[in-house]
């Protein structure tokens, strides 16, 4: 295993001439236009690699300040996984992913990272169940890439959801680390192509999981996938409809009776129709394969309806309202106006207000709009002063343990040394405390008599 260290080149601005230079090393995307075509994620991982640094180190050095989103700034602030747990929205058709593939674009002069996202689909695809929130691989692909002449890399058809086999290698895709047995995020500040995130295993040699030999379901899924991602089509609303409405009139019937047929309800299958709302991927790959229709000539409307016999897909599972309102309104409005008017009560939720009293949280949204509102204005107080609390708490352990060690050894103690010296590794992640500590101890400390005077400003 290499050993990775910080690399400072993208600071050192002055070493280089500006002119026909990348902020970032030029990396060659792989795989665009075929059905292997890398992930953004990966692709950032990659770059990680290159500059014998860590992900983490890529992405609050040079993506954050970057972009300089109030998110991102506030996550690099207080540390936690914020960003890394929703990643994976990176690779799929929302704004995050135009802007991390233009941004990527402009670091390393590229000029078609997009194509490493399914922002070409972004017309026709909801984000919405669309990826896996967890990495997931074929060991074998990874062997193969490992004894190839192509890099180790993360492929953007394992982060799709509908995605489960290997079809090259007829294996299950897996999701556990074969030595440490966990999950790994889709990107983590420790993401290596390759390599578990948590005990740095090469996960090539994972245990080869082979599917059921029938499971024709799967390989038709994987397939479909495949085949979506081969090419540089973009891809617009108009094509669903159109191909929508020469179902139903190749059927000879009507939007509801092939609703019925396709196991949906009407009103969403209504909404696909006159294009309201787009259909997930999963629901196109079930038409597809149930009318012979090729993916791609289903989302650009030109339909060749084709010969053969369907594989026969699991029931559609239809989706349950576990939270059904119990009471009449006018109880509901006297339970939630009491709720929002109790100062007692600004640590619930919305959600959690809503299930106190029995009411599904949409309905609550539709008819009580106002309170709503009030009680997550309410919410949003009360976890700023637990925040503020929490951070003078934290304040005065720094000043105390500051003078003790000041009193002990003669010397202001640095911030790593404070950490160790409270056995508290954590203690300066936050920006905040960072700040308060320097400015108050390494700048305004001159002596000991000021020092032990010292109170935290409130």
């Amino acid at each position: 295993m290499k050993e990775y260290f910080n690399f400072e080149n993208w600071r050192d601005e002055d070493r280089v001439s500006k002119q026909n230079t990348s902020k970032l090393y030029s990396l060659k995307p792989i795989g665009i236009g075929s059905s292997m075509v890398e992930s953004l994620s990966g692709y950032i991982t990659r770059l990680a690699v290159e500059h014998r640094t860590t992900t983490g180190k890529v992405i609050s050095d040079v993506i954050t300040p970057f972009l300089d989103k109030y998110y991102l700034n506030e996550i690099s602030k207080r540390g936690g996984n914020g960003f890394y747990d929703s990643a994976h929205m990176i690779n799929g058709v929302s704004i995050a992913a135009k802007q991390f593939s233009t941004m990527l674009d402009e670091l390393t002069g590229n000029s078609n990272l997009h194509f490493l996202t399914l922002l070409r689909f972004s017309e026709v695809i909801p984000q919405r169940g669309l990826f896996r929130t967890k990495r997931a691989w074929c060991p074998a692909c990874y062997e193969d890439m490992l004894h190839s002449k192509v890099s180790v890399y993360e492929p953007l058809l394992w982060q799709i959801k509908v995605v489960s086999v290997c079809r090259k290698h007829r294996t299950l895709l897996t999701e556990t680390c074969p030595n440490c047995g966990k999950t790994n995020l889709v990107l983590d500040r420790r993401s290596i192509p390759g390599i578990c995130s948590h005990c740095h295993i090469w996960l090539g040699k994972g245990k080869v999981l082979k599917p059921d030999i029938f499971d024709f379901e799967s390989y038709t899924k994987t397939k479909m996938a495949e085949r979506l991602l081969e090419g540089d089509d973009i891809f617009h609303k108009d094509g669903i409809i159109k191909s929508l409405g020469k179902i139903v009139a190749e059927e000879n019937s009507n939007v509801a009776h092939l609703a019925r047929k396709l196991s949906l309800p009407k009103t969403t299958f209504w909404g696909w129709v006159k294009g309201n709302n787009t259909p997930p991927l999963l629901e196109v790959i079930r038409i597809c394969n149930k009318y012979g229709i090729d993916i791609v000539d289903f989302y650009k409307g030109n339909l060749q309806f084709g010969p053969g016999s369907p594989v026969i897909f699991s029931k559609r599972i239809k989706k349950q309202n576990l939270k059904i309102t119990k009471r009449p309104l006018f109880e509901i409005r006297k339970l939630v106006k009491g709720i929002v008017n109790d100062s007692s009560t600004g640590n619930l939720h919305v959600q959690a207000m809503a299930d106190v009293v029995g009411c599904n949280k949409k309905t609550m949204y539709n008819h009580l709009p106002s309170q709503c509102k009030s009680q997550a204005v309410k919410r949003m107080q009360f976890l700023m002063n637990q925040k503020n609390n929490r951070l003078m708490a934290i304040k005065q352990k720094v000043t105390s343990a500051a003078v003790k060690y000041y009193d002990k050894n003669g010397s202001m103690p640095g911030m790593n040394r404070l950490e160790d010296y409270l056995n508290q590794p954590a203690l300066f992640k936050e920006q905040e405390i960072k700040n308060f500590y320097c400015s108050s101890f390494y700048i305004n400390t001159i002596a000991r008599p000021y020092l032990e005077s010292y109170t935290i400003d409130s």
